[in-house]
């Protein structure tokens, strides 16, 4: 009943069944099936499917670094401003982009009383990450060992050169890598180390020389000035608290010591660099280390697969084609 209203809505009665009787209702649903078919098919081919592939090894030359940063609290002394460790996490950040635009790997040694670190990789997004965690405030415990920073750095780049896990442990048991036998390096690896200078608790110089055995370099940048600053204290929340006394109540007093620093990098063919307000070292360090043979290595692995979109995007528009050129009304001879 409602149809046939439908229909008398439409105009005369007898016209309407005429005009429906031309209609080819096997056709349109044939219309409605192909063109969802050829959606479909577009559908595929925006995913860009891919079928096959072929290994393709991306070469690369570049370095393997090691920064060593000394994160003891003589770096929160505001000689360099804002103070030494907030000056140095900036040009910290700029290093670590150079070196990703030059296709170099970067380790990072953070120390204080002790060394921590992460090894050599070329994801500088990571190292990023590793270094925003570190901070002089909550570092533990308090001093500064470079020696056991440049040890454990050394140690990073005898494992990116060999890949081999018994040398580091080698290393950690005490032994010298003159021990673990370690053909000297292709003027291809570097440590930069970043301090005060201020060894308080190992023998760096011991460290210089296995490093100058092994053919890596040393590059030492010194931060803060020569006339000292007073060591701020800070309360177990991290907030400031004065300065640190000694047991006669006298300011405890942070200055460079560059004869050590450039001690460290002499023993091994590297440079020292001095950092003042208006002068950060790690610029002058990125030009020497331009001057070392960059390794030639096989970074990364590139699967090239072909693209198989063109099996969905003919299809749908055959299928379209189609469609259009179904008559949508019977001929009158079918009538």
């Amino acid at each position: 009943r409602q149809r046939r209203r439908a229909r008398a809505a439409l105009g005369r009665p007898v016209l309407v069944e005429r005009l429906l009787a031309t209609v080819h209702h096997g056709n349109r649903i044939a219309q409605i099936v192909l063109v969802t078919l050829a959606m479909a098919c577009m559908a595929i081919a925006l995913m860009r499917p891919q079928y096959g592939g072929k290994a393709n090894v991306v070469p690369a030359s570049g370095l393997d670094v090691v920064l060593a940063v000394d994160y003891s609290k003589s770096m929160l002394a505001a000689d360099v401003y804002p103070s030494r460790s907030e000056r140095l996490e900036a040009e910290l950040a700029r290093f670590l982009d150079d070196a990703a635009s030059r296709g170099d790997r970067i380790g990072v040694v953070v120390f204080a009383g002790a060394a921590r670190g992460f090894p050599v990789t070329a994801d500088i997004r990571l190292l990023k990450t590793y270094l925003q965690a570190a901070d002089p405030r909550t570092e533990r415990p308090g001093g500064t060992a470079i020696g056991r920073a440049l040890k454990l750095a050394l140690s990073f780049l005898v494992d990116a050169r060999r890949g081999d896990a018994d040398d580091v442990v080698a290393l950690a048991e005490g032994k010298s890598l003159a021990d673990a036998a370690i053909p000297p390096a292709e003027n291809d690896q570097a440590i930069v180390l970043l301090t005060d200078g201020e060894d308080t608790e190992s023998r760096p110089a011991e460290v210089a020389k296995e490093a100058a055995k092994l053919g890596v370099r040393l590059y030492t940048v010194g931060i803060g000035s020569k006339s000292g600053e007073p060591v701020q204290k800070f309360d177990d929340e991290g907030n400031p608290d004065g300065y640190v006394t000694d047991e006669q109540g006298n300011y405890v007093m942070t200055r460079i010591d560059e004869p050590l620093l450039k001690e460290l990098a002499e023993a091994t063919g590297g440079a020292y660099v001095h950092v003042d307000p208006d002068h950060f070292g790690l610029d002058e360090v990125r030009g020497l280390l331009e001057g070392l043979s960059r390794s030639k290595r096989e970074v990364s692995i590139e699967i090239l697969r072909d693209e198989g979109f063109g099996f969905f995007v003919i299809p749908a528009l055959l299928l379209l084609v189609i469609a259009l050129a179904l008559p949508e009304r019977r001929r009158s001879s079918e009538t």
